[in-house]
């Protein structure tokens, strides 16, 4: 593939008549600011500096861009911008492509994908035995085969007292998707059916988010973690700890704070700084987590220190999911910090906590929280995941916000989950004492949101507090899993992601989109053509096709939008000058592609971060 990229030293000829000509317009920022480091020129440069709700309305487009330092110098036309050019400029011409400000993703768990395809180059590697179960039709079956599975295992591999065995349990081909989930989080295959003969031997079973350790497992997890019972009841229905049931936050701790909590810490950093240059490939240059764990917080922060952050990173702290703490301990934690919190522009500027966060609030698949806006039979209702005064969703994030918190990344993917939420959010107000012009000014954030809809109460509380939407399109083929248990009034009535009606509503809505790809995402915005058959799939059908948006405020959800997700909107998001010299080259048009053809992708010819080109494609497929 050709390069884009065109160095060459600039004569002092042509910058003399280039200052000659256009002296008037740019010569004074020469004058005050010295000639430019690095210029673009000969490109579609959209700045996404219109922050309005108008369909198509990308802002100022211009030829070329001028860099000074890390931050962005002047916008303006070819002639404009080698005005500023002098003998040292670094100047790129872009070929006619597009230049778009570098991409935000607003939620993106980067460290667990770090972990899995990068911890094995510096033996950050999982030590138990793998096993593999295809589960049966019914959780007892599946249980049995469970047991004689891993009973077999330690046989056959003659396995040693205290190894640990990880059993990925598969959905069955006669089961309906999320059929184990369900098992696991009611208690219907737990611990006490996996212990008889697996004595003295750790084993977890999992199924992808969500597991079940045998005692054995239980025991040894306790001694790193304390008060882990009395936190899987509080965070999962009560008995949960009784049952053996994990979750997200056991299943990383598992990896970052106890299989690997002895190797060093730079390995761990370094495994982050390599994945970090895979998201730099895919166009983003800021990111957006929540973080449970202290050892992935101290990565990056490692990272920070040593000036190697390849990529922004703002945070939001989980500590009280990845240290398993009790309820008296979740208040002492959010009170005594003081709300160090910050925005991007009083933080660092490659990294910078920006709230804290509850994950799980309700949840997807077979777990949504529907209360009582759609009935269903009590089997069904039995496994809703709602939060209630004394679990530990609602009172940690209420102690966070009584505390000075901003509460960011917080799930609720349904409409009865969302009226919780917005409930536990008044009585912190109330006991705070704060206004809710202070709470606005937090802008909290709910995620997910396949099944919030447009219940009236609901809508008046998120516009009341000003809460920001961030969606996940893909979840949307979840939704027809769920109408076969709430029926077709789930879309009938526009409970599914009314993405268009929320933002003509005056809310804002962003995006996460799944791994590193955008471009799915906006494409599913645009049709509303959503997989069907489970994520991933090819057969793809309308949802609501009139909450459908445009591709120019779709890709504002993850540019212009998305820096206020992140409260960066005064140095990120857009090319302004001024402000942060973060920009993405396209190798095709984004704004006149056909739509059909953004769903497969669009190559990113280059990425540049604080006026620096960080990645290129030179078509090797290296960084």
């Amino acid at each position: 593939m050709h390069s884009i990229r065109r160095f060459f030293w600039v004569s002092s000829f042509v910058v003399g008549l280039s200052v000659a000509a256009y002296g008037q317009i740019l010569h004074p920022l020469v004058a005050s600011q010295g000639y430019a480091d690095l210029i673009l020129v000969n490109g579609k440069v959209v700045s996404m500096d219109d922050r309005t709700i108008v369909p198509n309305t990308p802002g100022n487009i211009y030829q070329a861009m001028a860099v000074k330092g890390k931050r962005i110098m002047a916008l303006g036309t070819n002639a404009e911008i080698r005005a500023v050019a002098g003998p040292a400029t670094q100047i790129i011409d872009v070929g006619n492509k597009t230049v778009l400000p570098g991409l935000i993703q607003p939620h993106y768990h980067l460290f667990g994908t770090a972990a899995r395809r990068y911890g094995p180059q510096f033996g950050l590697v999982d030590p138990s035995v793998k096993l593999t179960v295809k589960a049966e039709t019914t959780a007892e079956a599946t249980a049995k085969k469970l047991r004689d599975t891993v009973v077999n295992a330690i046989d056959v591999q003659n396995l040693e007292k205290g190894q640990w065995i990880t059993v990925s349990l598969e959905e069955g081909d006669e089961n309906r998707r999320g059929t184990t989930y369900t098992w696991l989080y009611l208690g219907n295959i737990n611990r006490r059916q996996l212990d008889p003969g697996t004595e003295g031997y750790p084993v977890l079973v999992k199924t992808g988010l969500q597991g079940v350790f045998n005692t054995a497992a239980m025991e040894a997890f306790a001694k790193e973690f304390p008060d882990w019972a009395d936190h899987a009841d509080l965070e999962n229905p009560f008995g949960s700890s009784e049952n053996g049931y994990v979750a997200v936050p056991e299943l990383g701790a598992l990896t970052f704070e106890f299989w690997w909590k002895d190797k060093p810490l730079a390995e761990l950093a370094e495994v982050m700084l390599l994945h970090g240059k895979d998201i730099l490939a895919a166009g983003y240059t800021t990111v957006a987590t929540r973080i449970l764990y202290p050892r992935v917080v101290a990565a990056f922060h490692h990272l920070n220190r040593e000036e190697k952050m390849v990529h922004r990173l703002a945070y939001y702290i989980e500590s009280q999911r990845g240290n398993f703490l009790n309820i008296k301990s979740i208040r002492e934690f959010y009170r005594g910090m003081g709300a160090p919190w910050t925005t991007h522009s009083a933080g660092h500027e490659m990294l910078w906590l920006n709230g804290m966060t509850n994950e799980v609030w309700d949840s997807i698949y077979n777990e949504v929280c529907l209360g009582p806006d759609v009935p269903a039979p009590p089997e069904i209702k039995a496994r809703e995941r709602c939060p209630a005064p004394g679990s530990k969703p609602w009172e940690s994030v209420k102690a966070g916000i009584v505390s000075g918190w901003r509460a960011v990344q917080v799930h609720a993917t349904s409409s009865h989950g969302g009226r919780l939420y917005l409930q536990m959010l008044e009585e912190a107000r109330q006991e705070g004492g704060y206004s809710v012009e202070y709470i606005r000014n937090l802008r909290l954030t709910l995620e997910h949101n396949a099944l919030l809809g447009l219940v009236p109460d609901v809508m008046e509380g998120i516009k009341k507090y000003g809460i920001i939407l961030n969606v996940r399109t893909d979840h949307l083929g979840d939704v027809m899993e769920n109408v076969k248990d709430y029926g077709d009034v789930l879309i009938t009535k526009k409970f599914t992601l009314p993405v268009k009606t929320w933002i003509n509503e005056g809310i804002r809505v962003t995006f996460e989109a799944p791994g590193l790809n955008p471009w799915l995402v906006i494409h599913e915005l645009v049709t509303r053509l959503i997989p069907v058959d489970g994520r991933g799939g090819t057969d793809l059908q309308p949802m609501l096709p009139e909450e459908a948006i445009d591709r120019v405020t779709a890709l504002k959800m993850e540019t212009t939008w998305a820096s206020e997700y992140i409260m960066a909107e005064d140095t990120l998001g857009t090319l302004e000058v001024g402000k942060f010299a973060d920009w993405v080259i396209l190798e095709k048009d984004f704004f006149t592609l056909p739509i059909d053809e953004i769903r497969g992708g669009i190559s990113i010819a280059m990425t540049g971060l604080g006026g620096r080109v960080v990645y290129e494609n030179d078509g090797s497929g290296a960084h």
